[in-house]
């Protein structure tokens, strides 16, 4: 039996952060997927609220992806604590909103901007692992669910290009930060600094394991592609690679989805 529900979006960011930490905490969990909109709805029945994610369970109700660090963070023993105790907590704390929103909203603005007016290569994800309804709604009115994302994150193309640039030099930063030989972002063991960078930067790197919904890489436009082999060659995309490798070997989590 698992012990949480988790209520997702599937290619939200916020939605696979709350995996990776799920998993970290060794949470075991069944996950929902449910496409937008409906997600709303489904969370709205479950917990009254229309946020995601959801973790729901007999005595918990976690409404954003923060709650699950603080409620977990909070009964973890000392190894698996991901907010340091000494002087590092007060530099992990500067990194989740830079990590978390900054620049994961940036990607996400960047890669739904190149992934978006494809219907063919996006109806999928946007609705991969839903009840069957809500993968026909999703494929018969595609550009209404896409637009309304389109809406959500502003979407131009100068704010793709934008977001591409500033992609780039948040990933310069922490290139920057890991020389030397450094194989974490604050002192010398995982922390919510290089969990939020790694789900934040995950679309542009697809690391084994990624688990948001995307189309398959070699599927994707040119630029995108273009974008994933320029970020693969930073030494933050192994940091990356490296937190999904050893985060995903011990997910306790199965989704239960696309036939309710």
């Amino acid at each position: 039996m698992a012990d949480v529900t988790l209520v997702t979006f599937p290619p939200s960011l916020d939605c696979e952060l709350s995996r990776l930490l799920l998993g970290h905490y060794a949470v075991s969990y069944v996950e929902r997927p449910h496409a937008l909109i409906f997600s709303s709805f489904a969370t709205l029945a479950m917990a009254g609220t229309p946020l995601f994610p959801l973790v729901h369970g007999p005595s918990v109700r976690l409404t954003s992806v923060r709650a699950i660090v603080d409620h977990y963070e909070a009964l973890a023993l000392p190894a698996r604590k991901l907010i340091p105790a000494d002087s590092g907590g007060a530099e992990v704390e500067a990194d989740w909103p830079a990590f978390r929103s900054t620049l994961a909203t940036h990607v996400a603005v960047f890669a739904y901007a190149q992934l978006l007016p494809h219907a063919d290569l996006m109806a999928g994800p946007l609705s991969r692992g839903a009840p069957a309804f809500e993968v026909r709604a999703v494929r018969s009115a595609y550009f209404f669910f896409s637009g309304i994302l389109s809406l959500m994150l502003g979407i131009t193309a100068k704010r793709s290009d934008d977001a591409l640039a500033a992609t780039r030099r948040a990933v310069e930063a922490v290139d920057e930060r890991l020389a030397g030989g450094r194989r974490y972002l604050v002192g010398d063991r995982i922390s919510l600094s290089d969990l939020a960078f790694a789900v934040a930067i995950g679309p542009l790197v697809l690391p084994e394991g990624y688990g948001g919904a995307l189309p398959p890489e070699d599927a994707m436009p040119a630029e995108m592609r273009a974008a994933i082999g320029e970020m693969r060659e930073h030494p933050a995309a192994d940091l990356a690679r490296r937190i999904y490798r050893d985060e995903r070997a011990g997910a306790l989590g199965r989704t239960d989805g696309g036939q309710r």
